[in-house]
């Protein structure tokens, strides 16, 4: 897939039931890592496809689909084959990183591309496989832009303290200006400099010409 414009990460919150849900089971996991990246390499899938790509049941895929991630995928076309209809279905927002507010500012995350769920403190975030000039530079251009302001406040590196943040890489720039947003109810999207993306380009996820 190559990217002609900036690659992209949007930040959306999601109440803690859903998370509890995903959290605590693999199949779910399992389920949005693959269909998140199979939309990053421009493939539409059908639920059946989705399932055997998975090696589980259609049924096991459905139930969990419409019981428990409704809220994370969208249908995006329909054929019929032999009188049967299937749905071709995509990730809702295909550049989605979830995250919930649990007691004293604890932050947890769903990054199906990165296959992280779990607490931050815990399970760290995708650009922690940056080097920290990589860092720096997509933090950098984040200011430049805009997006997040020059310095935090000591408010927010409370808030990075206590998730186990030691320095504040741009995702976790991006945390503390969407629980800034969360009661006007905004979502907060990043936008990385395409070619620097070094997380998205190693795992050829994207590919930068």
């Amino acid at each position: 897939m190559v990217m002609g414009e900036s690659c992209r990460m949007e930040i959306l919150y999601m109440d803690p039931d859903t998370y509890t849900s995903i959290a605590t089971h693999e199949m779910r996991q399992s389920i949005l890592t693959k269909l998140f990246k199979e939309a990053y390499n421009g493939h539409s899938m059908t639920k059946q496809q989705l399932a055997d790509a998975l090696g589980i049941k259609y049924q096991q895929l459905v139930y969990q689909l419409m019981n428990h991630l409704r809220e994370f995928w969208t249908v995006t076309g329909e054929e019929k084959v032999r009188g049967t209809r299937m749905e071709y279905i995509a990730p809702a927002n295909p550049h989605g990183i979830y995250i919930c507010i649990g007691k004293n500012r604890k932050l947890y995350i769903v990054d199906p591309i990165a296959e992280l769920y779990g607490p931050l403190s815990e399970v760290g975030i995708r650009c922690d496989s940056c080097s920290k000039e990589e860092s720096d530079h997509c933090v950098s251009s984040l200011i430049d832009k805009g997006i997040v302001p020059k310095d935090l406040s000591d408010t927010d590196k409370e808030t990075l303290a206590l998730n186990n943040r030691k320095e504040a890489r741009p995702l976790d720039r991006g945390f503390i200006e969407s629980l800034k947003g969360l009661s006007a109810g905004n979502n907060c999207t990043l936008t990385i400099p395409c070619e620097r993306c070094s997380y998205m380009q190693k795992r050829n996820l994207i590919t930068i010409q």
